[in-house]
């Protein structure tokens, strides 16, 4: 039986998502971090559901692509959707929604102070995805995708996130040492490990990210240390 905290916390991603479950246990299952349950080999969490959305989401955004911008060639529709489905891109997407304080962490997940929070809210978005996909099927899927990531879905976006960490270097380098990158801890099965990494400069940590690959939790480190040396 659900609690009063799960039931609001289930009827608020709904009203989020605009969209209300025939079965809300799948909703449930996308909003839950493996760190949530200790149980072994169970539908328990979102990491099923976030390999389906993956795929389904990655179909979605291209045939928007191939549909919006007809005269794209292959490599710039390549490059426009690793940008619209990247971790800055998805966890800023769920952050902006506030599906942060929806999901549910353990406590192990919990004591890290949030350095995990990209990865599960890029992780949490994409099962939401393949949750509505089992539940409504495609349509529905691309109706969601389409109403939270059509503004994403524009050349500059690509161009914005190819090369932050270049973009970095040259601006810390400009007031004086370069940046220090760090691979804080890792997490997940071996076949989809997910890398947390931070980056200072003179010291000071000025981004953290996730992604799934060491490279990937860089260049998403630099993306916000970027985003808050412009903010600043």
């Amino acid at each position: 039986m659900r609690s009063s905290r799960d039931k609001e916390r289930i009827a608020r991603a709904q009203e989020i998502l605009g969209y209300a479950f025939a079965d809300p246990g799948l909703l449930e299952r996308a909003l839950t971090h493996p760190s949530f349950t200790d149980e072994p080999n169970c539908e328990c969490d979102y990491e099923r559901l976030e390999f389906l959305g993956d795929a389904v989401l990655g179909l979605i955004v291209v045939e928007e692509l191939y549909r919006r911008f007809p005269e794209m060639p292959e490599g710039g529709m390549t490059k426009l959707k690793i940008a619209v489905v990247s971790g800055t891109t998805l966890s800023e997407v769920a952050g902006e929604l506030g599906l942060a304080d929806l999901i549910r962490l353990g406590q192990s997940e919990r004591g890290t102070g949030g350095r995990g929070m990209h990865s599960a809210l890029e992780n949490a978005f994409e099962a939401l995805v393949g949750a509505v996909y089992l539940d409504a099927g495609l349509d529905t899927a691309r109706a969601l995708v389409l109403r939270t990531l059509s503004d994403r879905i524009v050349p500059d976006l690509a161009e914005a996130l190819e090369h932050p960490k270049s973009l970095l270097q040259e601006l810390a380098q400009a007031e004086g040492p370069p940046p220090i990158y760090t691979i804080v801890s890792s997490s997940g099965p071996p076949h989809d490990r997910s890398f947390h990494a931070d980056v200072s400069v003179g010291g000071t940590v000025l981004g953290h990210g996730s992604g799934r690959s060491k490279k990937e939790a860089e260049m998403n480190a630099a993306a916000e240390a970027m985003a808050r040396l412009r903010e600043g």
